[in-house]
């Protein structure tokens, strides 16, 4: 193919008269490895944070059983310990609405920078604690920033990357947070909560220094700011690597010229420019905000639900409620790295196969595995009930990380449209977040309920979680809709268009003057050839 890219633009929708037309579809752009390569080191280098995440989340698995020991300088009790564990989930809810306020006004780079401050004073506190009413509010702080810096990687990533790589960089990001909870289960084994503490303060400095040798802003911010000279410099920024001359200089200016006329043409559609706030309410009263923040609570709902978090954050009572005794490190340990390293096979599944196979597979294998542990735990006079409940358990970890514990985080910012995608993101994490809340409170409550006689709470706990999966399959090909080269005006269409995914009707997409094996780029701009003229 040669080198050389012409422009092919594609004509803009028609609009009321002396309002700016509607955009047609962006510019296509080159689409090879080494061509989108600084957009790739651009969002794995901001979505680095979510190690910092990983680091906080599986924190509590270390610390519970330190300050639960005999002679524990700040002992507490088991419901002590489980708000330890939880209080973090609700600082974030508060850190996610407030994150709205600072993507919009400090950009996407600049609020993961700020994030940085909260965080680090969080765990100073905790590190420094005297008492279990320091650590708790030191969590909280840091739960705070820890929330600002996952939110907007996400945004940033959705903004900044290509549709063939942007479920995939998205679904980095919890790969990531899972490398961060192996790194503290193994620390937690081999340091005291003080020493981990430090560790956890310190670890935003890794983000920092990588956003500033890979990162540049996102485009379609710098352009909402009115900044054109900045969103030019950075388009030429990722699209250094291309080729030719054309598309290292000029495709960038048409890529700008899109972005411009999108902007103008959603300001136009806005009746009365609204705080950052009130956008909020916006999310609710449109269909393209409304479809996907519904669709996307029932996916975390079932996500929770399931167990995917419980037995991420009660690992060892989980595993000993089922009759098995391990090591409370060891078998955390084992969880983190089967979640990590499927992590890894689910970013290459999700740009290979799609969202829509890789929840239905992950939810079909995580009924089954939970139910044949189920079976196993109540009949323990097979003499096989230790490996393999530990086997479908991790084997369940592994289908769950494929799937439905990933990819919904890849989509809470790629459903929304451009004007609701700040508070889209922040409503639907917000409501993740209060979920695994409830989620984790419940676990002790769910299992107790579940009881049925002599019989351990385990059975009826592990078939409730294959009851969801199963549950969920249904739900997933009813609704859940198909992003995998998805441009992200083609994910508004659709909800514009449309509620459910099976059955739907399908929109036209303009038009094209070029040859139809054009590829497509979402976040960048017009529509041009890639082969030569």
């Amino acid at each position: 193919m040669a080198n050389n890219v012409e422009e092919v633009r594609t004509p803009a929708r028609r609009s009321g008269q002396g309002a700016p037309a509607e955009p047609g579809e962006p510019p296509a752009a080159p689409t090879s490895l080494r061509c989108v390569l600084p957009q790739i080191l651009s969002c794995v280098a901001a979505g680095t944070f979510n190690f910092c995440e990983g680091l906080s989340f599986s924190f509590s698995s270390s610390l519970i059983p330190q300050l639960q020991e005999p002679g524990s300088e700040i002992p507490v009790t088991l419901e002590q310990g489980v708000l330890l564990g939880s209080i973090m989930v609700i600082a974030m809810c508060l850190g996610t609405i407030s994150t709205t306020f600072f993507l919009e006004r400090l950009g996407r780079l600049n609020t993961i920078r700020v994030c940085a401050v909260p965080f680090a004073v969080g765990w100073f506190l905790v590190a420094t604690a005297a008492s279990y009413e320091q650590i708790l509010i030191g969590r909280i702080i840091s739960g705070f920033g820890n929330s600002l810096g996952i939110n907007g990687a996400v945004v940033f990533t959705t903004e900044v990357a290509s549709s063939n790589v942007r479920g995939s960089l998205n679904a980095v990001h919890p790969t990531i947070a899972s490398g961060g909870m192996v790194a503290m289960y193994v620390l937690g084994a081999a340091v005291d909560w003080r020493t981990s503490s430090w560790v956890c303060g310190v670890s935003p400095v890794v983000t920092l220094g990588l956003m500033f040798l890979f990162c540049y802003e996102s485009p379609a911010w710098l352009v909402s700011k009115g900044r054109h000279e900045a969103a030019l410099r950075s388009l030429r920024a990722y699209a250094r690597k291309n080729d030719s001359e054309f598309a290292r200089e000029k495709l960038p200016q048409l890529q700008l010229d899109w972005l411009i006329q999108k902007h103008l043409y959603e300001e136009s559609q806005a009746q009365n420019k609204k705080p950052w706030y009130l956008s909020i309410v916006d999310v609710f009263r449109t269909s393209a905000g409304l479809k996907p923040l519904c669709m996307l609570t029932v996916i975390f709902v079932a996500q929770n639900f399931t167990g995917i978090y419980i037995t991420l954050f009660y690992a060892a009572p989980f595993f000993q409620e089922m009759g098995v005794q391990v090591d409370a490190f060891q078998a955390a340990i084992y969880i983190g790295l089967v979640r990590f390293f499927m992590g890894m096979v689910a970013v290459v599944l999700i740009r290979g196969v799609g969202v829509r196979p890789l929840v239905l597979g992950s939810s079909m294998g995580m009924a089954a595995c939970m139910a044949v542990s189920g079976y196993f735990t109540l009949h323990p006079e097979h003499g096989l009930q230790g490996w393999v409940a530990v086997a479908m358990v991790l084997l369940y970890v592994a289908f769950s990380c494929c799937g439905l514990l990933t990819v919904p985080w890849t989509m809470t910012a790629e459903l929304f449209p451009d004007r609701l995608r700040d508070a889209g993101q922040c409503l639907s994490v917000f409501i993740a977040d209060i979920i695994m809340f409830a989620a984790l409170q419940l676990y002790p409550t769910i299992e107790k309920a579940l009881q049925i006689g002599d019989v351990t709470g385990s059975v009826g706990l592990q078939w409730f979680f294959a009851a969801v999966a199963l549950a969920n399959m249904v739900f997933v090909v009813l609704f859940l809709p198909e992003t995998r080269g998805k441009s992200l005006q083609e994910i508004e269409d659709h909800y514009r268009h449309n509620t459910l995914w099976l059955g739907r009707r399908r929109t036209r997409a303009p038009e094209k003057e070029a040859r139809p094996d054009v590829p497509d780029v979402p976040t960048l701009s017009a529509r041009v050839d890639l082969d030569p003229s």
